[in-house]
């Protein structure tokens, strides 16, 4: 779903209350996932990790946290905003420190706060309708700790060190 920019399906089918959906199995007095999507009636086992994968898409595609090489020398933050959410917030844990994120869309603002663990460097794309990134409320093009500023696929792209941001872009309508 993350590759392919389908993340309103998958935000679809994690937050519906009608069948199939993670949604309808709480709706329905789950306290953890079934076995199958419909409730399973004949079989002993209520507590099946097979449909758990959704903590993935949380981490890889809402909060954007995506490991660029191996244990998270270089990372990728490209959160992934879906149908009405207007905010996220999360960490990982990596070998290098704590990587985290919040995020929060209001008045067509899309507000970014990253934390890139000390000795990492991070390509940080902030979904954005022109482009234009702020930084601490400054241009990121002026400024010369980020490298390669440009804009790709709806996201402006900046690359940088370790540290802590707050991103600002303008989104669409």
């Amino acid at each position: 779903m993350r590759e392919n920019n389908m993340n309103d399906i998958a935000y679809r089918i994690v937050n519906q209350k009608t069948f199939p959906g993670w949604g309808f199995m709480l709706a329905n007095g789950a306290t953890t996932l079934w076995e199958t999507w419909a409730y399973p009636h004949n079989s002993p086992s209520q507590n099946h990790p097979m449909f758990g994968s959704v903590d993935e898409w949380f981490y890889r595609s809402l909060l954007g946290i995506n490991a660029a090489s191996a244990s998270f020398k270089k990372i990728i933050i490209m959160p992934q905003p879906a149908g009405d959410l207007s905010w996220a917030r999360g960490g990982y844990h990596s070998i290098r420190g704590e990587i985290g994120i919040d995020w929060k869309i209001e008045d067509h603002q899309f507000t970014l706060k990253v934390v890139i663990p000390p000795n990492c460097r991070a390509e940080i794309r902030v979904p954005s309708k022109d482009g234009q990134l702020l930084e601490n409320n400054q241009p990121v093009n002026t400024n010369p700790e980020f490298k390669s500023v440009k804009f790709e696929d709806g996201y402006a792209v900046v690359e940088t060190g370790s540290g802590e941001y707050i991103f600002r872009s303008t989104l669409n309508n």
